[in-house]
This record gives structure tokens, sequence and C-alpha cells, in this order.
């Protein structure tokens, strides 16, 4: 251990100073921190230099633009300032390229490997989230974060902020309770049946939430894609019930193991009840900012194991969240976006809250949100001009738009929220 924490700090010493002295005429000089929440020091943190490049992310692919969005002035991105980065301080990563997306989904920087069901790289730029990092366009003395965790995760001591975030939330905590009930947008079951087949036909990151959803969808139990979700961690429970005292990851083996093993499962639900936050929220970690995300999924883990209780904490964080365009945002106080909004209305079903709830003052709902986000090929984007993971995004949002009874009715009994 002590080996370990003596290299990785070496690691960034070097690339500090490697990256500093790349500069050159006309680029453009920025911050960097590349971390994860499983290591003592960054593998990164220094200044940039870097300049408009094709980018080759490693996967087979070759090299491609990484200069902003198409028929823009070419500039330098967060992605370009990853790639110098990593090739001066001798860090090898990994970016799958999305043609449709024409950016990369980071899937490994150094030793660190995106990892369902919660294990991502995602980006920040000055403090808000950024869905692609070569057609995210930076300007000298940004600041530019890639972190590994829970996505939308704050390494400690720093405040989260979620995708177009500013301080504070959306409103006081009566503006939501004020809400109205709205009326199902049109072409709903549309909307569903095509991201339906948008699932069974494409391949990529979030395929495992892929095919959970599919087999909830079709009247099943969520057990096997779960189990397959969790893959090796499934067999560490901890004496506390927890699954390696991770929130995301207890959630899920509870819809893994409620079918065959009750008894783990109704532990791991007390471990999550044990950690829930005051105000009713979950964190991927206990102790860590409660998140829409994780909050929603364990959300569903409460129904299953029948903690009325908690639900009803948990739906009331989330409904204190909601955004005024009707959807819900990563982290309170952020911009909407269909993964969120999609988690956050499996706890609005479960409980017997409902998904039709509207934003005071505008009328919207979640329900409105994710359909305003339905694209013709099927795909639910993850915010209008934003779609990563069109894979991964279109499972969750779809998630919302799957029935009470085939969220909890798998077993025949169906949670009293």
């Amino acid at each position: 251990m002590t080996w370990r924490l003596a290299t990785l700090a070496a690691t960034a010493v070097f690339a500090v100073v490697a990256a500093a002295a790349a500069s050159g005429a006309g680029a453009t000089v920025v911050s960097l921190r590349v971390e994860s929440a499983e290591a003592p020091a960054p593998l990164f943190d220094g200044t940039v230099s870097t300049q408009p490049h094709p980018v080759d992310g490693g996967d087979g692919s070759g090299a491609h633009p990484c200069a902003g969005a198409p028929g823009a002035d070419a500039a330098a991105t967060a992605t370009g300032a990853l790639d110098d980065a990593m090739r001066e301080a001798r860090i090898s990563w990994r970016g799958k390229w999305d043609p449709s997306f024409r950016d990369f989904f980071i899937d490994r920087i150094g030793p660190y490997a995106s990892a369902a069901p919660d294990r991502y790289w995602s980006l920040t730029v000055n403090g808000k989230f950024s869905a692609g990092g070569c057609l995210t366009q930076i300007a000298a003395g940004d600041s530019i974060r890639f972190f590994y965790g829970p996505l939308f995760g704050a390494a400690p001591g720093e405040t989260p902020q979620g995708p177009g975030s500013s301080a504070g939330g959306n409103g006081s905590e009566g503006d939501h309770g004020e809400a109205a009930v709205g009326r199902r947008p049109r072409g709903l079951r549309r909307i569903a049946t095509s991201a339906n087949r948008f699932l069974r036909t494409h391949r990529g990151a979030g395929e495992e939430w892929a095919e959970l959803v599919l087999s909830v969808r079709a009247g099943g139990s969520p057990a096997l894609a779960a189990r397959r979700l969790l893959a090796e961690r499934l067999g560490s429970q901890a004496r506390n019930g927890s699954f390696g005292a991770e929130v995301n990851a207890t959630a899920l083996a509870v819809l893994a193991l409620r079918d065959e093993r009750p008894r783990a499962a109704a532990r791991a639900a007390a471990w999550l009840v044990a950690v829930q936050s005051t105000a009713g929220g979950f964190g991927y970690r206990p102790g860590a900012p409660a998140d829409v995300d994780t909050t929603g999924l364990t959300s569903w883990a409460l129904a299953v194991e029948k903690k009325s209780a908690a639900l009803q904490r948990a739906v009331d964080f989330i409904r204190s969240t909601q955004a005024p365009d009707g959807g819900f945002p990563a982290l309170p106080g952020g911009a909407s976006n269909a993964q969120s909004t999609g988690l956050a209305v499996i706890a609005l079903r479960v409980s017997g809250a409902g998904p039709l709830r509207t934003f005071a003052g505008t009328g919207l709902g979640p329900l409105d949100r994710l359909a305003a986000l339905a694209r013709p090929n099927g795909s639910i984007a993850y915010a209008r001009r934003s779609a990563p993971t069109p894979l991964w995004t279109t499972s969750q949002a779809l998630l919302g738009l799957t029935s009470k009874a085939k969220l909890l009715g798998w077993d025949g009994n169906v949670a009293s929220g």
C-alpha cells in the first residue's frame, strides 16, 4: 500500500512538470485534474498547454476530429487537453468513438476503467458537467476535471455541481410541494415502444442496463440482469449488509437477491435505511452528497423490501429537486437530464406518488421532459444537445416510463409504498 501511494503521488508530480513544460505558440493553457474516488492522490494535477488536434482514443477506429462541434471554428477541447497531458505523463487512456455523437466515451484512464453499475469517468469544465470532451471547447484559464467514480460524484471536500448548475436549489421546498398533477404527454406509448426497440437493436456502453429494463418491461424479474451488472461484487456482502459500502451496488443487490436469497436482500435494505441522509436522499457512499440518480435507484430497492417510511423520505428529497422544465437534475440545483429524470420517476411510481406531478409555475412534469428528449431513432437524449451514452441514457429513461406493476410485480406482490 505504501508503494502504491508513493507511485501515484510521483505520477501526479511528474505530470504537472511535464505538462507545464509543453507550451507552444497559439496554445491554450488550462488547469487539469484527473482523479479517482478510489485513489489517494490524483493521477494528474497541473497545467496543460494544448492546441486543436485529432485524437486517437485507442479503440482501433483511428484518430478523430476533436476541436469542437461540427461547423464551429476549431479550438482546444477538454479531451484534447487530456490527450496531451496523458501522453506527456505516459499514462495510457482509452476512449470509444461514437460516430453518431461525434465524440469519445472515456472508458479508461490509467488503471481505472468504466464498470457497471456506478463507476464511470465524468467531465466538468469550470465546475459544470459536460457530456462530450471533444465537443467541449475550452479557453485559457479554464479548470478541467476528469473524475472516476459514480457519475456526478464529488471528491471529498468539493461542493457538487450538476449540469448547468448554479449555487442554490430550484426553489423552496414549498414550491414543489404545491405542484399540481398534470396530464400525460401525447405519444408517450409510441416513445416507449421506440425506445424499447432501440435497446434491442443497439450495443455499447450501458447494454447491461438495457438488459435489465427490457426484462422488467417484458414482465420478468430484474434479478438476472442485476446480477450481471454487479458481477463479482455480488459475492462480497459485508457483515453490515452492504456491498462494498456502495449505495448503488447495494440497491442493485436487493433486486438481484430478493428471489433466491431474501435474507441477504433484507440485510442490504436495512443497511440502505441506516445510511439515508437526514434530508432523505442517498449519495453513492454514506456521507457523500445526495444525488437524484442514486436516490431514485435506491427507492426501487426500498419499495421492493417494503421500507415505506424510508421510501417516502427519499421521494420527498427527489421532489424537492425538480427543475422548472419538469425533469430532474443529477444534483440539486442543476439542469435536468433524461437519465436522472427516469430514475427519479421510478421513485415516484413505486411510492404511489405517480409521475404526473408538475413543477409549480410551469405546469411541466417529468414525462414532458422525457418526451421532449425522445429522438427519431428511438433513443432518448441525455439533454437537448447532449447524447454521449445513448444506450445507457435510454435504458434509465425508459425505466421511468415503466409502470409500477412491472417495476414491482415480478413476484405477484406490488409493494404498498
